[in-house]
């Protein structure tokens, strides 16, 4: 497993060279906009970066230039087209939620984001870090099951995230004592607002759990956690670092009281309630109404649950020995049953007889239409 993880994540000597990134973007749009403050964010800054990762950047700009529209990627384009010797394939994707450029960057060979309208994934990759730090294992676990992800093909583009990836991890070691809450780690510190939630976090070490547990045995009970959870009534939530009921987030008056940020910013209707839509539901541990899984569809949640079964098996069945070999190499083949069913109608996750309310608080397009058909 290490030679796995040395050889699949950056080395020290790659992160630090994204200095020379970091320098020739500031340099390059520091001469439109001055006072600009470049942050990196995502895989680099987590320890999670692959020798195949892109570089996400967050542009903060004055807060007199606030709040920055779609023009400002327009223009950041236009400056990193004219540094053809440094930047490359400069491309402005104007319409996406978060607005962003697109670029190669010549001296260091990486694909790179920036956008200028999100910050918080700079609050979230500080937060990942800072768990993944509590225990060395914690990292080891992290990177290497996004090894594994990889090797079976259902992290990527159009796929789950890496991102949603690593809060299975963390809310897996959650469970485990081996990490602290988010809830706890926001008691009795200042808030720091960002996008109306609180991202502030306590950053003193967490070393609360003690134990020789392996990386053989923590991999194996990974695997086995998220074979038997149910994902169809309970929601992924690192806040509280335990399961809470799908149906408790059907609407705003049944939402557990821990959540008082969501109360006020749903019921006010200053920000969309929870997607409650997906076959699994991955809670930001900030953003507590964004899903982190909402992409992932029914069949890859097929296809990942048969891959951690066939996980588990081999963890149950094979030596030690054996264990990684199998793990890395194994192919699943789906039997009839399986297939049969991917051929059906996909339904939503039964939610305990609150479906008509939630689907009613969510807006579904379906329900709408139904209705408007019946007028």
């Amino acid at each position: 497993m290490a030679t796995i993880i040395q050889n699949f994540r950056l080395t020290k000597e790659q992160v630090e060279r994204l200095e020379e990134l970091f320098r020739d973007l500031y340099n390059a749009l520091s001469s439109e906009w001055c006072d600009i403050h470049i942050m990196g964010f995502g895989s680099v800054v987590t320890g999670l970066g692959t020798k195949t990762s892109d570089v996400d950047c967050y542009i903060q700009l004055p807060r007199w230039m606030h709040p920055p529209d779609r023009s400002y990627v327009i223009r950041a384009r236009d400056i990193l087209m004219r540094h053809k010797h440094i930047f490359e394939n400069a491309f402005a994707i104007v319409q996406a939620k978060v607005p962003i450029v697109q670029f190669y960057h010549i001296p260091t060979q990486v694909n790179c984001d920036i956008n200028f309208s999100c910050p918080a994934g700079v609050e979230n990759s500080k937060l990942i870090r800072y768990l993944l730090d509590c225990d060395k294992r914690a990292l080891h676990l992290a990177i290497f099951v996004k090894y594994w992800s990889k090797i079976h093909h259902f992290t990527g583009t159009n796929l789950m995230t890496s991102y949603c990836l690593t809060i299975l991890v963390i809310f897996f070691l959650q469970h485990y004592n081996m990490l602290p809450s988010v809830k706890y780690l926001q008691e009795n510190i200042e808030e720091l607002n960002v996008n109306d939630w609180n991202s502030a976090f306590n950053t003193t070490p967490y070393s609360d759990f003690d134990s020789d547990i392996s990386m053989y045995e923590l991999l194996g009970n990974f695997f086995k956690y998220y074979k038997t959870f149910e994902f169809d009534k309970y929601i992924i939530c690192p806040y509280l670092g335990r399961p809470v009921k799908r149906e408790d987030f059907a609407n705003v008056e049944s939402v557990p009281s821990e959540f008082s940020a969501y109360r006020t910013n749903v019921g006010l209707k200053k920000l969309n309630p929870l997607r409650l839509d997906s076959m699994m539901c991955v809670q930001d541990p900030f953003e507590h109404n964004r899903n982190c899984a909402v992409a992932v569809y029914p069949k890859l949640v097929q296809n990942i649950k048969a891959l951690i079964e066939n996980a588990v098996c081999i963890y149950e069945n094979e030596s030690q020995n054996d264990f990684l070999n199998k793990l890395l190499h194994s192919t699943i083949i789906l039997n009839s049953a399986t297939k049969k069913k991917k051929k059906q109608k996909q339904k939503f996750p039964k939610l305990n007889g609150v479906k008509k309310n939630y689907r009613q608080n969510q807006n579904f397009k379906s329900y709408l239409r139904g209705r408007n058909h019946r007028r």
